[in-house]
């Protein structure tokens, strides 16, 4: 289904989607509506700053063309991808929005794969001309994938050189990326790198994990700092997190939001 959201023109593409699919698609639109009218809300902005961000990005970053590039040179250079996990989509969009509010100077992320998320974190320091992204992720290269701690079978498997390929070249000078298990490397990095504005989990998403970097990454982050999590209905590690430090939390996309976020006071 073709991914939209209310900075969307009429493109021939959607035209397409309008007029084969004008059920789902109407329910995309709206999804995208009321997406921009909670965010908005969550975040303390105006609509219409955040439709002015989003638009810089579809248009004038190209975000997916250039990731496409990306995914094109990956696979022409002999070496495929197996099953390389995450994907360019409306969800990241939104954690380039975060950034854009924010304007981070530190942000940590934990899980990598190809980059996708990675990509959309960084095109936002680089449109903010300002903030570094540290990310840390430890690839499985098993083609079968890996069996987590909770006997679920995560198929995501990536080269160790592909780690982050899909990144644009022009983003990378605001990343660093270490190859390490999070845990124990989270809190150390943090120690490293200082208080951090943005935390976003996207490493193993077993219950055991989340809530060990969850709380990890909680004492690090700045007051008015965000973590953010991937598959936060995946289990209850994320619910669980909210109630102990009592708040609400904020989820987007799907009936029971893929991913969330909490806003440190």
């Amino acid at each position: 289904m073709f991914n939209l959201s209310v900075t969307r023109r009429v493109t021939p593409t959607l035209a397409y989607e309008l007029y084969h699919h004008p059920v789902a698609t109407a329910r995309a639109l709206w999804g995208g509506f009321r997406l921009e009218a909670s965010l908005a809300g969550f975040l303390g902005l105006p609509r219409a700053q955040l439709r002015s961000w989003w638009v810089e990005l579809l248009e004038r970053d190209r975000i997916y063309e250039r990731i496409h590039e990306r995914e094109r040179e990956i696979q022409s250079s002999g070496q495929p991808v197996l099953n390389p996990g995450g994907r360019a989509d409306a969800s990241s969009e939104v954690l380039y929005l975060f950034v854009r509010a924010l304007r981070p100077k530190v942000v940590v992320e934990t899980g990598v794969a190809l980059g996708y998320s990675s990509a959309f974190l960084l095109q936002g320091l680089h449109d903010n001309s300002e903030g570094h992204l540290h990310s840390i992720d430890l690839p499985t290269t098993d083609p079968q994938g890996h069996v987590t701690s909770e006997g679920v079978l995560d198929r995501t498997s990536v080269p160790v050189a592909q780690t982050g390929g899909v990144v644009p070249n022009d983003l990378r000078d605001r990343w660093s990326l270490t190859l390490a298990p999070s845990n124990p490397t989270l809190a150390s990095l943090f120690e490293k790198v200082g208080p951090a504005d943005i935390f976003f989990h996207d490493s193993e998403h077993t219950f055991e994990n989340m809530i060990w970097e969850y709380r990890t990454s909680w004492p690090h982050l700045r007051s008015g700092g965000y973590l953010l999590s991937d598959d936060v209905s995946l289990n209850d590690a994320f619910p669980q997190f909210c109630r102990e430090i009592k708040s609400p939390g904020f989820r987007w996309f799907g009936p029971h939001g893929r991913r969330g976020a909490v806003l440190r006071p």
